[in-house]
């Protein structure tokens, strides 16, 4: 029997990195599934914030990308041309689009198969990937709802399946598109090949801390508040930023915040860190750090426990209930001093006291990794939105 072939619109895509999770869920979707399903990816042709191209990725053609085949769109990215030949070329079994608010690569395709210059008969399935989270509304809000209310009262999400990650996110895109809406709920997948880190770490050291922030440095991230908490810790701490820098004004707002740290924490940006070497970076740090304002999933939250590095995040990630399980914390954001708190006891740990915590958190991680349920729920949301 012929593999169905699944046509992926995405923002961004291997070799880039910097979109962090979107990337990561596709990518990790094709190496799972990528021998029972034909993924065909169409993506910008660089990297987020780059002006330019990837090299040896020629534009107007297919390229073997691990598990997927892969074209890259050069400028304009909305091509109407362009989009109809892929989509008429390729004859998909599904259109998944992995984002909600992408004018190129969500927007265009779906105004395209309103008017019909896109065959309507393809179904489609459209993972917003935390889109209608509060955290995430609140940004740029009214834009946003401008173009939603219009988006319902034109019909462009008629006859479509929202992929929801969760029951939260199910109900934040029921709240928009009703009761009457079809969702299919399958969380993220996490990465085939894992490697845990918590064997081959550096002892902790008492009154002393290693804290790591390692996401995009957006106000969605929200880094200001992890600065915000530390700046009131009364230990001797260290945090390492890592990330590409998205918005340049809220980085600018972050070191007015650097420049007002007390001498006995220090803290430095470190850059960025292809994914294939995240979880080995975790495992240099006691404590992940992310006050986010709102995630899907968080693969850099599961890469931290795999390396064995407790979290200490907002209640605004799937990740709840951590201090039962000994491998981290989840605080309301409304409790800044929580924040803090939390971090001048792991600084006041003895190594033998610490080592617990790493290794719950290591082993919960590899038990996440080896869970089956992901997969078959991914595999049957597939084959539910390519039903007639």
């Amino acid at each position: 029997m012929e593999e169905k072939r699944i046509l992926c619109f995405t923002s961004y895509y291997l070799p880039g990195f910097k979109n962090g999770g979107p990337v990561r869920s596709l990518m990790n979707m094709c190496q799972w599934l990528g021998k029972e399903y034909a993924f065909h990816v169409v993506t910008r042709d660089r990297d987020r914030g780059d002006t330019q191209p990837y090299e040896d990725r020629a534009a107007a053609t297919w390229h073997a990308v691990g598990e997927a085949r892969v074209w890259y769109l050069s400028p304009p990215y909305w091509s109407p041309t362009m989009i109809r030949h892929i989509v008429t070329k390729t004859m998909p079994d599904l259109l998944y689009f992995h984002s909600f608010l992408d004018p190129a690569l969500t927007i265009m395709p779906l105004i395209l198969r309103r008017l019909g210059v896109i065959p309507r008969t393809i179904p489609v399935l459209l993972a917003p990937r935390g889109e209608f989270s509060p955290g995430a509304l609140a940004l740029k809000r009214h834009r946003k709802l401008a173009y939603l209310h219009v988006a319902r009262e034109i019909g462009l999400y008629s006859n479509i399946m929202w992929h929801a990650t969760g029951a939260e996110e199910e109900g934040f895109i029921r709240a928009w598109w009703g009761r009457q809406a079809k969702v299919g709920i399958a969380g993220n997948l996490p990465a085939k090949a894992v490697a845990a880190g918590a064997g081959c770490r550096i002892p902790k050291q008492a009154k002393m801390l290693r804290l790591v922030f390692l996401s995009r440095i957006s106000p969605m991230k929200n880094l200001s508040a992890a600065l915000r908490f530390i700046a009131k810790v009364k230990s001797h701490v260290t945090l390492d930023i890592y990330g590409p820098i998205e918005d340049k004004a809220y980085w600018d707002e972050c070191q007015v915040l650097l420049t007002k740290i007390p001498s006995h924490i220090r803290i430095a940006y470190k850059g960025c860190v292809h994914p294939e070497d995240v979880v080995e970076t975790l495992t240099g740090y006691d404590l992940f750090v992310f006050p986010t304002l709102g995630e899907n999933f968080g693969h850099v939250i599961f890469e931290a426990l795999l390396a064995g590095c407790p979290v200490l995040l907002s209640d605004q990630t799937p990740w709840r209930d951590l201090p039962a399980k000994q491998v981290g914390f989840d605080i309301p954001l409304d409790q800044p001093a929580r924040f803090t708190q939390i971090i001048d006891r792991f600084a006041a740990m003895e190594d033998y006291e610490f080592q617990t915590w790493s290794q719950k958190a290591a082993a919960y991680g590899i038990g996440l990794s080896e869970n089956p349920d992901a997969l078959c729920g991914t595999r049957s949301l597939l084959e539910q939105a390519m039903m007639p």
